[in-house]
């Protein structure tokens, strides 16, 4: 990735995806060419989400690199134009070694990353494991390529460093800096990991690196935030031009729609969920956690983890005990089910209201949401032995600004031109424009490890039982009519979420129906009965099926009379009636009056309306229609057609 040939003053030059062509100085390069360092190209920046979205394919180098870049190039202009001489009069206390220690502090700041991302930490958690910080580790990885290999950085610098890398809270004010730092430095802690309003480097790259990868399109002009004539240190604090205002907010927004669509995505947090369990079953055989306190050891960690489980070598196998193969087999099947995409399925979501965040009820509350008490809300039956609390998987996702439920673009500081010696804030009521009245989102999240579609609806069912408990009877799902694959999510007076339908090619509707029909393709097949028409055709016959009860399994229809048709995949033992019968000297034809169809929308005067590929959904009930010839009020939708 990088090459030295030309380098001015060691100098290394690098070419990368985002950043494009760019430099880093020879303290960094003999850093990066330490094995500790190497290994954040094998932990991937996502984790899991790359089995959801393709690109989201880069690693933890790349983006420390970028980090590492951006870091420099802020500090280096802070101290370029407000030096002790700087022409404006407003002079920082800031010499070159500043400029190094930012530099190695963003560098540097993601060392302690373990395998699979966040996950890992969301690992550690189920097995008690709570006082993990991965910043930390980063600074005990960096003692120890300090303390083992060349590099230029001292035992002294590496303190000074780690608190750069945790940056300073909101309470530390104007004139203190860390306690290793003179006074007036406080800005520095604001480069890598701002704390004090979440403007940083750190955040810069990785939400434009990984909306470049996942193919999300945010309004943030990352660039603009880092060029010198935006960016000015008045009292101790990072300021910025007024101008950069709405760019500043788009930053804030710009995190919210990468958290919103990608980092708490519903099938990227089914797989993080997968890998979670694949890790704690896998524990007793791989003592994953015996590794956490040696940087020596925790640095032979990465995502290979999930390989590793998956090919475990035969010959090893045959020393396992009755424990250790358990949790090998365990593991391996969650992982076998990963790769084949049998993702836990996803039940349903409720949204705190924010009310209860702004006066901090949720905070009590939240310790409620537990997986047996959402299993004991459920009164089904579907579920002969009830629901169980292994049945269902709670989460909560946080989606906010940075700063909880405070507007963070309250506390960034501007000035008014390059020469300004005084700084000042834009309060919320100053602001023209679209601004949210909150800052803060938390999303309940219901998951299941079984596949079958009656644990789905009992999760969902659960779920609403306890928001009603919890929030009252106004408590509102996320899909309160939640569409199933064979259910139609049309709105005609036949169509009904608790009616099965069948679902019919468009060539299918288009041939003419007298006293048959010939069904094509898998959508909608015939079993059972003598042939009628359609069989000349080459079908299974379709004929005047009757009034017959049916009852719909996984696959097929059993029945009791007429014909038994069979459908899609469908919920267990749902009563359906069917009815298709001509009058007598009557036929269906909806081709003689079939209508053109635009894509999104078409009705039918008078016959079926389809355009290419399309699939009409036809209720049970609207095959029993007799209405001259004519099937009414169809409207199609996308792809599907539904009446």
């Amino acid at each position: 990735m990088g090459d030295s040939d030309g380098d001015r003053d060691g100098m290394t030059v690098f070419t990368d995806t985002v950043d494009g062509t760019f430099s880093l100085q020879s303290y960094c390069i003999k850093v990066i060419d330490t094995p500790a360092f190497q290994r954040l190209r094998g932990l991937s920046q996502l984790g899991v989400t790359k089995y959801v979205f393709p690109g989201a394919v880069h690693s933890r180098f790349e983006h420390s690199l970028g980090t590492a870049r951006k870091s420099y190039k802020v500090a280096r202009n802070i101290f370029k134009q407000q030096g002790a001489a700087a022409a404006d009069g407003v002079g920082v206390d800031m010499d070159e070694e500043d400029v190094k220690f930012v530099t190695l502090a963003g560098l540097t700041h993601d060392l302690g990353h373990g395998p699979l991302s966040h996950p890992f930490e969301n690992f550690l958690k189920r097995l008690g494991i709570t006082h993990w910080r991965h910043e930390d580790m980063s600074g005990r990885i960096l003692d120890y390529i300090v303390t083992n290999y060349d590099v230029d950085i001292t035992r002294s610098d590496i303190p000074r460093i780690t608190e750069l890398i945790h940056g300073l809270p909101p309470e530390h004010r104007q004139g203190a800096g860390g306690g290793l730092w003179r006074q007036g430095r406080r800005f520095l802690f604001d480069i890598v990991a701002n704390k004090r309003n979440g403007v940083d480097v750190d955040k810069v790259d990785y939400l434009q690196r990984d909306a470049t990868m996942c193919g999300v399109k945010v309004g943030c002009d990352f660039d603009r935030l880092l060029k010198k004539r935006f960016i000015k240190v008045i009292d101790d604090e990072i300021c910025y031009h007024w101008s950069e205002y709405p760019n500043i907010l788009d930053m804030f927004r710009a995190r919210e729609a990468m958290h919103r669509k990608v980092y708490t995505n519903r099938k990227c947090k089914a797989v993080e969920l997968m890998a979670v369990d694949a890790l704690v079953a896998a524990e007793p055989l791989l003592r994953i956690t015996e590794r956490l306190d040696v940087p020596e050891d925790f640095i032979s960690l990465d995502d290979s983890l999930l390989r590793t489980i998956e090919t475990y070598e035969k010959n090893y196998r045959a020393k396992l005990n009755d424990v250790e193969e358990k949790a090998l087999t365990k593991s391996q099947e969650i992982v076998r089910l990963i790769r084949t995409r049998k993702l836990y399925r996803f039940g349903n979501q409720f949204t705190v209201p924010p009310e209860y965040l702004a006066d901090s009820r949720w905070e009590s509350m939240k310790r409620h949401f537990t997986p047996a008490e959402v299993a004991s809300c459920y009164s089904g039956s579907d579920i002969p032995r009830g629901l169980q609390p292994d049945d269902v998987i709670c989460d909560e996702n946080k989606i906010d600004h940075t700063m909880g439920g405070a507007n963070p673009a309250e506390r960034v500081g501007f000035f008014r031109n390059y020469f300004s010696r005084e700084k000042y804030y834009i309060g919320q009521h100053q602001v023209v424009g679209i601004m949210p009245h909150f800052f803060q989102e938390r999303v309940l999240r219901v998951f299941t490890r079984h596949h079958e579609e009656r644990y789905v609806r009992a999760i969902e069912e659960a779920l609403r039982n306890w928001c009603d408990q919890r929030f009252g009877s106004a408590a509102q799902l996320a899909t309160p009519v939640r569409p199933r694959r064979q259910q139609s999510a049309g709105s005609g007076a036949a169509a009904s979420s608790d009616v099965p339908q069948l679902v019919f090619p468009r060539e299918v509707l288009m041939n003419q129906l007298t006293d048959g029909m010939r069904p094509q393709g898998p959508a909608a097949r015939i079993q059972g009965g003598p042939p009628m028409a359609g069989a000349a055709r080459g079908g299974g016959g379709f004929g005047a099926l009757g009034s017959v009860s049916t009852s719909v399994r996984e696959g097929s229809c059993s029945h009791s009379g007429g014909h038994a048709v069979t459908t899609g995949p469908g919920s267990e033992s749902t009563p359906v009636r069917a009815i298709l019968r001509p009058a007598p000297g009557r036929s269906w034809v909806p081709s003689d009056a079939a209508t053109a169809v635009t894509e999104g929308n078409a009705a039918a005067a008078g016959g079926v309306g389809a355009g290419p590929g399309d699939r009409v959904a036809v209720p049970w009930g609207v095959l029993g229609e007799q209405d001259s010839g004519r099937v009414k009020r169809l409207r199609t939708s996308g792809r599907n057609a539904g009446l």
